[in-house]
């Protein structure tokens, strides 16, 4: 039977000759041709093949997806003897360990997927600026020196300007060398510890005026919704008809995207002084906790009261009705992203020149969360420490009440 391939064909898929012992030869064995998958893993830097059962082009494309997928999962790749690990093989180990999946119950590690790619994807750049000097396959990494450090340092310097990025590549490969020796028990040497790391200047922590504030709102309403020409020539209408409440959500209660846009009517609880607080899920914690974590309740105050019965509180209370596009037009994913940009656009049209985001709303919520609360702030953002408000969050401009009476102070009295 001869067996051929489409013009454009899946990936790695050839037709060998069992004869011939090659690939695609184009001869006449016809009765010993069969499919075969082949490609090059990622991490390994190894060549995989697998020929197929399949005879029909379909269903062979099918065992090939199958193979594939099989083969690079990190489960599949063992090291009898974990000091014989070449790089490719540890940095498998370390995928594997920040998946939660280690043979030592005590050393489980729980990490989002988000966060354990972008820690491997980084270790992988090491690994190809090794290639430069060295053959992986071969190349234990214990046996990295200061040198080999030394380029890759240099080589991220050019490729991420940016000191905090750049910091995170060099703390990935300390976490990564970290692992081999404390959990591989490898004897080796960290030379990731004490690489020099960029001074990351703090931010502004901008916080919106009220006066800006409304012209965002008034621009909504007032100005042109169509994006600027992209590069590829489309512009996106901006305008929706919830976006002022949404704007408005934002500021009063200072959640975070996926937080705000996911609430409902049904998610207004009462406590038992008669005080209405919002329950949100932390989404960012059950993602790196990747578990249910208690829920935060965020009080609903006057200004928020207001807002809602604006938005028909009476009429939706315990509704299961999200509060912003409640007939569930668009995904999360791009429900945030519309609401991001839209937001910045209107700012744009406003002519506020100041680089205000989306993000800034809740900055100004939390600057004036502390007003109120000083020191007791994060036990209402659900944040680990004041620590994390004060450098990410608050304007340093804004006093908190204990801190206002540092005005009344008068030197000689």
């Amino acid at each position: 039977m001869m067996l051929k391939l489409p013009k454009n064909s899946h990936p790695g898929l050839k037709i060998h000759c069992r004869k011939c012992r090659q690939n695609n030869t184009g001869c006449s064995h016809h009765d010993y041709q069969c499919y075969r998958m082949c490609f090059i893993d990622r991490k390994t830097g190894k060549h995989r093949s697998k020929i197929l059962k399949s005879k029909s082009y379909n269903d062979a494309v099918v065992e090939a997806i199958k193979f594939r997928s099989q083969a690079e999962r990190s489960d599949m790749v063992e090291v009898k003897d974990r000091k014989s690990m070449n790089y490719p093989e540890a940095l498998v180990r370390f995928d594997s360990y920040l998946k939660g999946k280690t043979q030592y119950a005590h050393l489980t590690k729980s990490v989002s997927d988000k966060h354990r790619k972008e820690v491997v994807r980084y270790c992988e750049l090491f690994g190809k600026s090794l290639k430069g000097n060295h053959n992986l396959r071969h190349l234990k990494p214990g046996n990295i020196t200061n040198q080999d450090v030394s380029i890759f340092y240099q080589q991220m310097e050019h490729k991420y300007p940016s000191s905090k990025t750049f910091n995170k590549v060099m703390t990935s490969l300390t976490s990564f060398y970290k692992f081999l020796i404390e959990i591989e028990e490898l004897p080796i040497k960290n030379l990731f510890k004490n690489c020099v790391r960029k001074h990351v200047s703090g931010g502004d922590n901008l916080i919106l005026s009220k006066d800006d504030f409304e012209k965002i709102l008034e621009a909504v309403e007032s100005k042109p919704s169509l994006q600027s020409k992209r590069s590829n020539g489309r512009r996106d209408n901006m305008y929706e008809p919830w976006l002022v409440n949404a704007f408005k959500l934002f500021l009063h209660v200072g959640g975070r995207r996926e937080e705000v846009l996911n609430l409902r009517w049904s998610d207004i609880v009462e406590g038992p002084n008669g005080i209405l607080f919002f329950q949100l899920r932390n989404f960012k914690v059950e993602r790196m906790m990747k578990r249910e974590v208690a829920s935060k309740f965020i009080p609903i105050n006057s200004d928020l009261l207001g807002l809602l019965n604006e938005m028909g509180y009476d009429q939706m209370k315990e509704k299961d009705v999200k509060l912003i596009d409640a007939e569930e037009r668009y995904t999360m994913n791009t429900l945030m992203e519309k609401v991001s940009k839209a937001f910045t656009h209107f700012r744009e049209v406003a002519e506020i020149t100041t680089p205000y985001t989306l993000k800034h709303l809740r900055k100004t919520y939390l600057t004036w969360l502390f007003h109120s609360l000083g020191e007791d702030s994060n036990k209402v953002s659900s944040h680990s420490s004041m620590n994390v408000l004060e450098k990410h969050y608050i304007n340093p401009l804004v006093l908190n009440i204990e801190h206002e009476r540092l005005l009344s102070i008068k030197v000689f009295g």
